[in-house]
């Protein structure tokens, strides 16, 4: 049985996100290694409280852009992490479940 759980993150009541995570897949160690890619890891850690809280945080400030930019949908957005279809955003995995994130 996989350990998936949703999480909505809202933004300031203007805009929110659904994000599902296989915890079985996307374990902690994946999330360290997605929040140290970028800089002031620390900083996210210390402020969010925990790896999930800022990886969270970060991927839907980051997917939320994506849509508003380019006025894109749930399944653009998605699309834009691809990796196998020409597209993929640095530092990130494919958001279509297979790595542990939809």
């Amino acid at each position: 049985m996989s350990n998936i759980k949703k999480y909505i993150i809202d933004y300031d009541w203007k805009a929110s996100i659904e994000i599902e995570i296989d915890h079985d897949v996307m374990t902690e160690e994946k999330l360290h290694q997605i929040n140290n890619f970028w800089s002031d890891s620390e900083y996210r850690l210390n402020k969010h409280g925990s790896v999930l809280n800022a990886v969270l945080i970060m991927l839907a400030q980051h997917a939320l852009l994506i849509a508003i930019s380019s006025d894109l949908n749930a399944y653009g957005v998605v699309c834009e992490f691809d990796w196998n279809d020409g597209n993929g955003q640095e530092g990130w995995p494919s958001m279509d479940g297979s790595e542990g994130i939809r």
